[in-house]
């Protein structure tokens, strides 16, 4: 979005944009604000604001501030306890913990709600195959 300054705009385009935050994966708010050309600031006041029933729409819990630290406000244990469940692990100090891989760069993906069906995440390799290098005979 081309400077974004209706805040109404660029609220709906925030959400938006949230919604394609995968399952199991985490935006920083930096990144969102670039791709709404928007200041950070103004993307965490958005979401610090958010109604209880917007809570439970977007999955606002999957955006972080740069470095990975989840927010210090009254919903902090709540975004902690959200990125636990989705297998982002966060440090007892609110600290996205490896955070390149499990941090989105892109926000073009279908829009999905909290629970969207559309959410996955990458499944481990089972186990049982042959490590490189090991011979294809026993």
């Amino acid at each position: 979005m081309a400077g974004a300054s209706n805040s109404k705009s660029a609220r709906a385009e925030l959400l938006m944009l949230v919604r394609k935050i995968p399952l199991g994966r985490v935006a920083l708010a930096d990144a969102l604000a670039a791709n709404l050309d928007v200041p950070p600031p103004l993307v965490l006041t958005i979401l610090s604001q958010l109604t209880d029933d917007e809570r439970d729409l977007v999955p606002w819990h999957r955006v972080v501030a740069s470095g990975g630290a989840i927010g210090r406000g009254p919903h902090r244990d709540q975004q902690f306890a959200r990125l636990m469940r989705e297998g982002v692990m966060v440090s007892p100090a609110g600290i996205v913990q490896d955070l390149p891989h499990v941090m989105t760069f892109t926000f073009d993906g279908p829009t999905v709600g909290n629970q969207g069906c559309a959410d996955t995440l990458p499944q481990p390799a089972k186990p049982g195959g042959r490590s490189r290098g090991m011979k294809s005979h026993p």
